[in-house]
């Protein structure tokens, strides 16, 4: 199973139509960015919608890269590479001092009192690396009561980019380390309705 890691985690991807909080850099050639897609399909399974949108690294996403980039400093467990994709009913706060902790908190607040069960959050097995691009997904959401991944009728605000779970399971809330964070444009999800969202990370460089 390969997760987002030491590999030079340096490229997210979420794919959203807004260009909001666009985070990325280029120098002599030099590419560092992410961003997130996500397709909105109705019941029936037509497209209905498809945004890009990219990401924002705060403090959090920023430590997890250095240290797992150097030696002597913090080195993460398997459970903890990045891997996994979670919505959000809130429009979360982009600042440095955002985490997982406040990104839960945020969707905890601004989900439908009802949801409880519902699984936000879902991990991509076998993220994979090619010309120094990693990506997570797509992977599938699906609106409904109970086991499922979003509570028919919220709205997705937010996308957080987060570590694995440790045995690849569906769970409720970003675990430890939220990477990035994508505010997206508003989409509600009626029962059996589903989004799907690809996240990439791009380290790449001129003639790589």
């Amino acid at each position: 199973m390969y997760k987002i890691a030491s590999m030079g985690l340096l490229g997210l991807i979420a794919i959203l139509v807004i260009p909001a909080g666009t985070q990325s850099m280029t120098n002599d050639g030099f590419n560092l960015y992410g961003q997130a897609t996500m397709t909105y399909h109705d019941a029936n399974g037509n497209e209905m919608l498809t945004q890009t949108v990219h990401n924002q690294l705060f403090d959090a996403g920023e430590d997890f890269l250095i240290d797992n980039a150097f030696t002597g400093l913090t080195d993460v467990a398997d459970n903890i590479d990045i891997g996994s994709i979670c919505l959000s009913a809130a429009t979360e706060v982009t600042d440095e001092s955002t985490t997982a902790g406040t990104f839960n908190t945020s969707h905890d607040g601004a989900d439908n009192a009802s949801a409880s069960t519902e699984k936000n959050c879902r991990t991509d097995a076998t993220v994979t690396k090619a010309s120094q691009v990693a990506t997570v997904g797509p992977l599938t959401f699906e609106a409904g009561t109970g086991t499922n991944n979003w509570y028919p009728g919220d709205t997705i605000k937010a996308i957080g980019i987060c570590d694995a779970e440790s045995s690849d399971a569906d769970i409720r809330g970003c675990t430890t380390t939220l990477f990035a964070l994508v505010n997206t444009s508003d989409v509600t999800l009626a029962s059996g309705e589903t989004v799907d969202i690809t996240y990439t990370f791009d380290l790449s460089s001129a003639g790589s």
